[in-house]
This record gives structure tokens, C-alpha cells and sequence, in this order.
């Protein structure tokens, strides 16, 4: 019975797991969001609190395991640098994180005026509230010092001490092993976040107009995106001297493969397959894109700043011009850190928001009702994103390296 579960796709179960929680909203099941009772004991949490901390509750220290894990296992088993190549490549990977980065603080700036997320005195359950503004410094701080970022540095620590010990190979097929497992665990918690954010949105103050409110922030996002993404197949074409026809037939079916799974290590194969469709050597592009699923994620950045952006705004704070790239840089460093699963990010946003002086119930609100559509929508444009700016890199940096001369191809 397991295994037939987890042959239905992720999609299907979310949107099942939706369409439950409006049907039992529609026909009056409120107790599901109200705390439950046996006899005059009051336990606290209500159903829909317990589904939705089915995902949220661990997802956070899973998370950080696979950080260090990931981290410290491809350490462990890399044997020095890819030289010139990967220079080329990693090029073209911050250019087109750059420009992500930009066209989401555009996207933001030119529709600030849209009130995407509730005002924080709305909810009840949001309590803490207190608006002030963190020195940079502090934030900066407060970044280097978070539980992500610790995360990161233990990484690093434990990739030396597992190559010093000659465990290199056996920790990574253990990482490869966790990130299934943890695939898996995303497959049953997220349909139940899902149910239970619904339900908690609809029977909280505002009801159905706190879910309506993110229909205009998909279309920012598809926008942000598109452009990004129609920038991205010109420089390609531009590199590569070919026309828009030939990039775009090369990476559709990327791009299919991308939105179907919503996960940068599970479109692997599709990615090398575009490498090859675009005129670079599949096998000899599978280290850098590979590398690229990693820490090369534009869409996530996009996503992250955005998102964390509007939730700023709701929530109070002033967010200047400095402010925004302040998020957005942060937003590339904590991007680099995501895992290639479904939704993952959604633990990230979180550490940008209290890091920037939004309170932790309010970050909690927000990232609640962001899981609704972002294994639905977001996610999924997010994917495809990342793995595109993966192959069309990867072309074109090997592109521009065997451009040089033969004594440069040599060193």
C-alpha cells in the first residue's frame, strides 16, 4: 500500500489534499481548525495545526542534516578544482543569479502597491508583534550567526574530517541515501501542510480573502520568471551564435522535467540531455551541472526575495532600496544552501524574515499560507529556472573555453 502511495505524483496529492480542505470548509467542518477537546482538556492544537506541523516540525532540523551531509560528503569525495572550466561556467551562474536578483527587486518595486500578504494586527494567531528597524550590521550578524549558516560552516568542518578518515565515498552514497529518504518524507508531509494550511487560512480572521490575496503575487512571479528566463535564452543564443528556435527546442524538455518534479537533482538527466542538445558534450558538462544543482539556484533567489520582500512590507517594515538588495544578496547566499527537493526552501524564508526583524509567528503565517500554491505553482517555476540557467551556463561556459587559445586550453 506504501509503495502504490508514493508512485502518485506529488502534484496530484496536493491538489487532492487541497480540494479536501475547501470541501470540508465549504460544508461547515470549523472544528478542524479549533483546538481539540476530550472532555473539559483543552490539547491545545487543532487538526489542521497538527497537519500542517506534520511538514514544518521537522523539516527544519532535516533540513540542516542535509546540509551538512551534502555539504560534507561532496567535500569529502571532490578532488581538487575543475580549473579553467568551471571559472567559465561559474561566470555565467552569478551573471544570471545577478540578474535574477535585479529583476525581482524590480518586480517588487514596481508592484509594492499590492497587498499580497494579511497585515499581522488581522490574525489572531499572530502575537509578538513589534515593528523596528535592525541596524545593517546587526543583520549581517545575525546572518553569519544563524542556525543556517552554522549549518554550512559544520558542513565544511565535517567534509575535512571525512576525507582525512578516507569516508568520502561511503558518506556520499549516505547523503544520496538521506535525500531519498527526506524526497520521500516530502511526499507524505506536504499534501498534509497543505490540507492543514488551508484550513487554518480559511477559518482564520479574513477567511478565503487571505488565499485570494496571492492569486496577484503568482502573476508577479510568472512575470519576474518569464523575463528572466527570455533573457537568459537570448544570451545563450548569443554565445552560442545560434538563433532563439534552436535554444528553446534544446531546453523544453527541460524545462517539462523540471515542473513535473520540482526538484534540481531529479531533472539531472534531462539537464545533461539539454547540455547535449545545445552543442556541449553531455558527459563532459555532467561535473559543472551537477555542481550547478547544487549552488546554482536563480529561481530560488527570485523566489526568496520576492517572497520575503512582500512579507516585509506587510508586515510593517520599511524596505528601502538598501534593504532589497540586502535580501536579495542574502537570499543568493541561503539559495546556495537549498536542497534539490520540493518545497525545501520554504525552511529558508523563514530565516530571512526573523533575520530582517519580522517576528517568528508572523514567518511562521507566511511561510503556512506560501505552501498552499508553492508546491502547486511557485515551486515548480522556481525548478525550472534553476535547471535552465544549469545547461545554458554550462554550454556556454565551455563554449567561451575552447574559444581560447590552445595554451589557455591547456593550463
Amino acid at each position: 500500500m506504501i509503495e502504490k502511495y508514493h508512485r502518485i505524483p506529488l502534484l496530484l496529492l496536493v491538489i487532492l489534499a487541497a480540494a479536501l480542505a475547501v470541501s470540508l470548509y465549504a460544508i461547515g467542518a470549523s472544528f478542524l481548525a479549533e483546538p481539540i477537546h476530550i472532555g473539559a482538556i483543552n490539547l491545545g492544537k487543532s487538526v489542521g495545526a497538527l497537519a500542517k506541523d506534520a511538514l514544518f516540525a521537522p523539516l527544519k532540523p532535516l533540513m540542516y542534516a542535509l546540509i551538512i551531509m551534502s555539504i560534507g560528503s561532496s567535500l569529502a569525495i571532490s578532488h581538487g578544482g575543475l580549473g579553467a572550466k568551471f571559472v567559465r561556467v561559474f561566470i555565467f551562474f552569478l551573471s544570471f543569479s545577478i540578474i535574477g536578483g535585479i529583476i525581482a527587486i524590480t518586480g517588487f518595486s514596481l508592484f509594492s502597491n499590492i497587498n499580497v500578504l494579511a497585515d499581522p494586527a488581522t490574525l489572531g494567531g499572530v502575537t509578538d508583534i513589534e515593528i523596528k528597524q535592525i541596524p545593517y550590521a546587526v543583520k549581517l550578524y545575525g546572518v553569519l550567526t544563524s542556525e543556517l549558516m552554522f549549518s554550512i560552516y559544520a558542513g565544511v568542518l565535517f567534509g575535512g574530517a571525512l576525507r582525512r578518515l578516507g569516508l568520502g565515498e561511503k558518506a556520499d552514497a549516505i547523503s544520496d541515501l538521506f535525500m531519498r529518504g527526506f524526497r520521500q518524507f516530502l511526499q507524505f508531509s506536504i499534501p498534509l501542510a497543505v490540507f492543514g494550511s488551508i484550513t487554518l487560512a480559511l477559518n482564520a480572521p479574513g477567511g478565503a480573502a487571505s488565499l485570494k490575496g496571492l492569486i496577484p503575487f503568482v502573476g508577479i512571479y510568472l512575470t519576474t520568471f518569464t523575463t528572466v528566463w527570455i533573457i537568459m535564452l537570448g544570451v545563450t543564443a548569443l554565445v552560442l551564435r545560434k538563433n532563439l528556435a534552436f535554444v528553446f527546442r534544446a531546453v523544453f524538455p527541460q524545462a517539462v522535467v523540471a515542473m513535473s518534479t520540482s526538484s534540481s537533482i531529479a531533472t539531472l538527466p534531462a539537464t545533461k540531455l539539454a547540455c547535449d542538445q545545445l552543442g556541449a558534450s553531455g558527459d563532459e558538462s555532467t561535473p559543472f551541472f551537477t555542481i550547478g544543482a547544487t549552488i546554482n539556484m536563480v529561481g530560488t533567489l527570485m523566489g526568496l526575495t520576492l517572497l520575503s520582500l512582500y512579507a516585509m512590507s506587510s508586515y510593517g517594515l520599511d524596505v528601502s532600496l538598501i534593504d532589497r538588495i540586502v535580501v536579495a544578496l542574502q537570499s543568493l547566499i541561503y539559495s546556495v544552501s537549498a536542497a534539490g527537493v520540493p518545497s525545501a526552501s520554504v525552511v529558508l524564508l523563514q530565516e530571512i524574515l526573523t533575520s530582517q526583524g519580522v517576528s517568528a509567528s508572523y514567518a511562521a503565517y507566511v511561510t503556512g499560507i506560501i505552501i498552499t500554491i508553492d508546491t502547486l505553482i511557485l515551486d515548480r517555476l522556481r525548478t525550472a529556472l534553476n535547471t535552465q540557467s544549469d545547461s545554458m551556463s554550462t554550454a556556454m561556459g565551455l563554449k567561451v573555453y575552447y574559444k581560447k587559445p590552445a595554451i589557455l586550453a591547456e593550463g
